[in-house]
């Protein structure tokens, strides 16, 4: 090509280039971490809703009145085994209602967080304190 005196190459210089390379990498160093914290408190937020999910499921099935539950039963475990029914006489029908507000296979509902990938959310039952016939649900991480 023949230039006449006065044009240009039409472009960026390489300062250009890199002062731009500079200011991307500038604003990823700092929002990434802030996505990152976005992103966790995200599955932290989904792993308590699960285990609300799975105590009020439990809750249902005991207060339905059909089941004959000792204090301080184990009823439900959700740690990273999956969705465990521990409570003998009330599996059947609280391991049916968790598959099917889960939709299926209890094993794939594992916590996702890091917060809580290595602990245990465990439901237990206890005696109506007032001596009535109501009992109490409790779920706690463990």
């Amino acid at each position: 090509m023949n230039y006449t005196r006065g044009e240009k190459d039409q472009g960026f210089s390489l300062v250009e280039l890199v002062i731009v390379i500079t200011i991307m990498a500038i604003l990823i160093g700092v929002l990434a971490p802030a996505y990152l914290r976005y992103i966790e408190k995200s599955r932290k937020q989904t792993d308590e809703t699960a285990a609300g999910e799975i105590q009020h499921a439990a809750e249902i099935v005991v207060l339905s009145g059909t089941y004959q539950l000792t204090d301080n039963q184990v009823l439900v475990t959700y740690s990273s085994a999956g969705v465990q029914v521990t409570a003998s006489n009330a599996a059947t029908v609280l391991e049916t209602e968790l598959e099917a507000l889960f939709g299926g296979d209890l094993t794939k509902v594992v916590p996702v967080s890091n917060t809580y990938k290595a602990k245990t959310y465990t439901i237990t039952i206890h005696e109506d304190p007032t001596g009535g016939d109501i009992p109490t649900i409790s779920g706690a991480w463990n």
